[in-house]
């Protein structure tokens, strides 16, 4: 049931957009791609983005960014849809890489953005490789920048620019990173979003947010196996916790991601 109410607001999304797209910008885009959890099977309604990547035919012009402002205005006046997360690069950018793409045209939380750094890493261009579902258009994967290297290394500065921190805030008992903790969304983000950065530096892939949570279970010792199975029961939308206790999930939890940052780092000093 779930599985078909996604899909469903999938396709209602994607046309949406695509539609507006042949509305205000006929002539901008020369081909559309889905990346993520809408295009590797993990869409969850009232929770996941619609994650894309457009490629430009050629740069947009002043009335072109206009229009895409009121594109994504008239876009998210229906809540009934996921919010639009993505890039709007051209092919050459798509062949330099990310390092060498520099800031621009961004949607994020259904806001354009002129000018931003937005998904611009090797992960969306992974994903894009791996699974991107084309919308419309047409795109030669293989002249896709790829480099495995440069993206194991962008995981490794993901763990200590964006995991750290996010453990410290979410650890401080007085903060409304750790009050949010206490709900169901912080603890499945933090355990089975290190978790997928765990499996990318493993296999050399991106893979899903429930995926990189069988991941887990797989190769993480048993004793971490219940707050596991409690996220990927929370990812699933489903009822019935493991847990009696919201305090003894965040510690869980909490627990978790410091132990899993801990063992990406003795594998990267293992490696060196």
């Amino acid at each position: 049931m779930i599985a078909e109410e996604a899909d469903k607001i999938v396709a209602l999304a994607t046309g949406r957009f695509a539609g507006l797209l042949r509305r205000y910008v006929p002539d901008l885009v020369s081909s559309l791609h889905l990346i993520g959890s809408a295009a590797d099977g993990d869409f969850r309604p009232g929770r996941s983005d619609l994650d894309f990547v457009a490629v430009l035919a050629h740069p947009a012009t002043e009335d072109e960014i206009e229009a895409l402002v009121i594109l994504h205005r008239t876009f998210a006046s229906d809540p009934t849809l996921p919010a639009l997360d993505g890039i709007w690069v051209t092919e050459a950018d798509l062949a330099a890489g990310p390092d060498a793409c520099g800031d621009g045209p961004s949607s994020h939380d259904n806001q354009f953005l002129e000018l931003a750094r937005g998904n611009r890493n090797p992960v969306t261009w992974t994903m894009l490789r791996q699974n991107g579902v084309i919308l419309a258009g047409e795109l030669d994967c293989a002249t896709l920048w790829h480099d495995p290297a440069r993206l194991a290394s962008w995981a490794l500065e993901n763990v200590e620019r964006y995991w750290v921190p996010w453990h410290a805030r979410a650890s401080n008992f007085l903060s409304a990173p750790s009050l949010a903790m206490l709900g169901g969304g912080a603890p499945m983000g933090g355990v089975l979003g290190i978790s997928r950065l765990h499996d990318t530096l493993g296999t050399g892939g991106v893979v899903s947010k429930f995926a990189a949570g069988e991941h887990a279970l797989a190769d993480f010792d048993e004793r971490w196996h219940k707050i596991i199975r409690e996220c990927l029961r929370i990812r699933r939308g489903e009822r019935g916790s493991f847990y009696r206790n919201p305090f003894q999930r965040r510690r869980e939890a909490l627990d978790f991601v410091e132990m899993a940052i801990e063992v990406i780092r003795a594998s990267y000093r293992a490696s060196e």
